[in-house]
């Protein structure tokens, strides 16, 4: 393509961006280019955009090199769709948010977005709507077929810095009020630990500049403002189970959260071995009994070496034994598996120099993460 030919589809480019932001108007999206950000209670701090909720309730984070440029603005929305570690098809993550207004029975919408994967082939994304709010405790994408599946087959340009442009069409069936965005497949993609996005081992597709709107000029509905007022003062982004739109009045208390850490020496563990020993059966026991009369908000299991051997030799033998502890705590305590996360560190974290042994001996662990939660009126 000459270059009179990219000039004129920045040109378009450009255009269909400008016309996009003309029309929010009609968008039953709020927030739409994710630019107003929530100020979450638990941490008193900005953590993610208004209006669009995680499930479980976290704020996503992103290593830097996978961080996008924003097509407009600075901010994206994070959408989980896969993760590196194969334990991940039991515990799904999803983006939600609640529709300024419900769907119309038999109304023909239209859907577009730039999307980016930071350099990795776009599979697919899913879209589900519900009338019922989605929550952690209620969902399961088992037994969820989702309304559409957006394909490489729905992008119709490349926009610029990876970002690719998505025009989909379709009739509503239902009066639906929620919109879920992830992965449905029950089939899990397998993924390299080069492709980890955070230390969690997520991989995110990158949103931004999302629409939605009917075709007809069918009016906004009498809620509108009502429903933004709704999703912006529901402030909870780290607590599960917390919905926009509430049956009864329910008083909330706040979170504290605690966290503790139980380290490990690799000195329990069998040389280059994630076999545990007697000893560590020990400490898990005496860990296990610490947290039974407590709640537990997450357990993150964390595997570190020293620098000797292959920076891939270490994460895979970080990850293993962080994977065995986690087998351990799971067979005790099977409540909380769902709440326990691991991640094999490698030689990137280091708690002493690795030039000496005793050194390189403290480097070599596992380190165990316990927050608890209370709350407080």
């Amino acid at each position: 393509m000459n270059s009179n030919m990219h000039l004129i589809r920045n040109v378009i480019s450009c255009f269909l961006l400008f016309f996009s932001n003309s029309n929010y108007a009609q968008n039953i999206f709020a927030n739409p280019g994710f630019e107003d950000i929530n100020n979450c209670i638990e941490y008193q701090a900005d953590c993610a955009p208004e209006a669009w909720f995680n499930i479980p309730a976290t704020n996503h984070l992103v290593k830097g090199r996978f961080a996008q440029r924003p097509v407009l603005g600075q901010m994206v929305l994070l959408v989980p769709v896969g993760n590196v570690l194969q334990t991940f098809n039991n515990k799904r993550r999803f983006v939600y948010t609640l529709l300024t207004c419900p769907l119309a029975d038999g109304e023909k919408y239209s859907l577009s977005f730039y999307i980016n994967t930071a350099n990795k082939p776009f599979g697919k994304l899913d879209f589900y709507f519900s009338e019922k709010e989605p929550t952690l405790s209620s969902f399961n994408f088992l037994n969820k077929t989702p309304a559409f599946t957006i394909t490489p087959q729905q992008i119709d340009d490349d926009h610029k810095l990876g970002w690719k442009h998505v025009l989909y069409e379709f009739t509503a069936v239902g009066n639906q009020r929620f919109c879920v965005i992830g992965n449905f497949s029950p089939l899990q993609q397998v993924y390299e630990m080069k492709d980890a996005m955070n230390s969690s081992g997520d991989v995110f597709y990158f949103i931004d500049e999302i629409l939605l709107k009917p075709f007809s000029d069918i009016a906004l509905c009498a809620g509108y403002n009502d429903n933004i007022q709704k999703m912006y003062a529901q402030n909870y982004r780290h607590t599960d189970d917390i919905t926009i739109v509430k049956d009864t009045p329910v008083i909330l208390k706040k979170p504290r959260f605690i966290a503790d850490t139980v380290t490990i020496p690799s000195v329990l563990f069998e040389v280059n071995s994630a076999v545990l020993k007697p000893a560590i059966i020990k400490i898990l026991d005496s860990v296990i009994n610490k947290i039974s009369n407590v709640k537990i908000a997450k357990i993150e299991i964390n595997g570190h070496t020293d620098n000797t051997g292959t920076v891939a030799t270490n994460e895979a033998l970080s990850i293993s034994r962080a994977e065995s502890v986690k087998k351990y705590l799971d067979e005790k305590l099977p409540q909380l598996s769902g709440q326990s996360f691991v991640s094999g560190k490698g030689q990137n974290f280091p708690v002493a120099g690795n030039e000496t042994e005793n050194g390189r001996r403290k480097n070599r662990r596992v380190e165990i993460i316990l927050t608890t939660v209370s709350f407080q009126d």
